[in-house]
């Protein structure tokens, strides 16, 4: 697929979303209203039953918010969020009750302190709530104070009302897709950070990561990649039986129907506008190497997809119907097709392929003459899914029941 990059690791890597607590307590009806003080622009939210896990989810272990002794504030509810005022800074919306005197003299201690250590701050009242507004840009608290006022808010988003049957009993972070290149600092293998935000834009309109799992939010379009992904079957997944060793990344796409799965993702490139130039680039390739990669592809049978970012390069691996035997690494008379046919993450080096048992493995010679393939021990790996994504610390899994987040250390 174009830019191919599941979105989920890359949010999970950039905002450290794995680090939740599976204990986190459940979230109050009322907590929505704390989001009322969130700028419309703010590039991500998070919504927590507790300060303490905002604070570790979102905020910067460096952060001057964290020299703040917050008290029994830290255990109350809040929401955090990523603004961009020229440079991306957080802001703290703590509840901090109506009429208990202790926690009003604990936010005034916090103000008097934010203060000293030049942090801006507000008490602001919201429908049934005192809230607490700390950040470390004065001008954030100035933003989100306007916002208050005016009674305009990140509520009144497009499509945000699509992300409030997202959220659940459980502390959740959303983040805002088309902020993507304001928030990535790091790639996925051999994708830039540029080219990572890029498809994350285009994946979906919002992305809720609560509980390990990920929904993505999007208006019923064809244009969005989680709208076409989630339209396919789930197919089995092979890869782990036959897994490159030393492999720094995988993306894997099990193909349950190739009818069915071509047709979607025909579909898909047609609502981008991208079908004519996509058959064009498969056209020509037909013309230059005599064979239509179109026919290749039903002819093999084709099973599964996996992009493989090895240290010395990447591989393309496909699945068939057929098992190949096995064939030392040789000149590719295919080159070129599995980029052609499934888009750019493949790799274009493919000038020499092995073959192994139902795989056809493609790549530069040198990387294909020092490759080993084991199998991959991990009881993360599913039998059957829509993608999986794999690092040697984390992993997800887009199966018909969720998209879920493993991690190597559970």
């Amino acid at each position: 697929m174009r830019r191919c990059v599941l979105i989920l690791l890359i949010i999970v890597a950039s905002l450290g979303v794995l680090s939740c607590s599976p204990n986190a307590q459940g979230i109050a009806t009322d907590v929505p209203e704390l989001i009322c003080a969130i700028p419309s622009d703010a590039l991500c939210v998070g919504v927590f039953s507790r300060l303490d896990h905002g604070m570790d989810r979102l905020v910067d272990s460096l952060s001057t918010l964290r020299r703040l002794d917050y008290g029994k504030l830290s255990r109350a509810k809040s929401v955090v969020a990523l603004c961009d005022v020229g440079a991306i800074a957080p802001l703290l919306v703590i509840e901090a009750g109506k009429t208990d005197a202790d926690t009003l003299e604990q936010v005034r201690s916090l103000m008097d302190m934010a203060d000293s250590l030049r942090l801006g701050s507000a008490l602001v009242g919201l429908s049934t709530h005192n809230a607490l507004l700390l950040s470390t840009s004065p001008t954030v608290i100035t933003v989100a104070c306007r916002h208050i006022a005016s009674e305009s808010s990140i509520l009144d988003a497009p499509d945000f009302d699509l992300v409030l049957p997202a959220l659940t009993a459980q502390d959740a972070v959303i983040l805002r897709n088309r902020g993507a290149s304001k928030l990535m600092s790091s790639g996925f293998g051999g994708f830039s950070a540029k080219q990572v935000a890029a498809f994350i834009k285009e994946a979906a309109e919002w992305t809720v990561e609560s509980g390990q799992k990920v929904q993505a939010v999007y208006p019923e379009s064809q244009r969005y990649f989680c709208n076409f992904m989630g339209a396919v079957s789930d197919g089995a997944s092979k890869l782990a039986s036959a897994f490159p060793n030393g492999a720094d990344a995988v993306i894997d796409l099990p193909v349950s129907s190739l009818k069915d799965w071509r047709g979607l993702y025909e579909g898909w490139l047609d609502a981008r506008i991208e079908l004519e130039a996509y058959q064009k680039r498969i056209s020509s390739l037909k013309k230059s190497c005599g064979k239509d990669p179109l026919a290749w592809e039903k002819e093999l049978g084709v099973k599964e997809l996996a992009c493989v970012m090895m240290p010395g390069g990447t591989l393309n691996m496909v699945r068939t119907s057929k098992n190949l035997g096995s064939q030392e690494t040789g000149v590719n008379p295919n080159t070129g097709f599995v980029r052609a046919l499934y888009g750019s993450i493949f790799n274009a080096s493919d000038s020499c392929r092995i073959c192994s048992g139902n795989w056809i493995i493609s790549g530069e010679r040198a990387l294909l003459d020092s490759l080993k393939m084991d199998k991959i021990h991990s009881s993360g790996w599913p039998a059957s899914a829509k993608v999986v994504v794999w690092t040697p610390e984390k992993q997800i899994n887009w199966t018909k029941e969720n998209i879920k987040i493993w991690n190597s250390n559970q």
